[in-house]
């Protein structure tokens, strides 16, 4: 296995370990309201700027 495959795998095992904790969803969520994406649950159209 190379030097690139092998931190490939480390990254994948830890993305996946990540997703699998239980406060994976809330940083995801804060991190969706802080960049002002579509998947933020509390994100209103009366308070969007143009």
């Amino acid at each position: 296995m190379n030097f690139a495959s092998l931190w490939f795998h480390l990254l994948l095992v830890s993305m996946l370990l990540l997703l699998i904790s239980p406060a994976a969803e809330s940083t995801f969520l804060f991190f969706s309201c802080i960049f002002r994406l579509p998947l933020c649950p509390f994100r209103t159209t009366t308070t969007m700027m143009a």
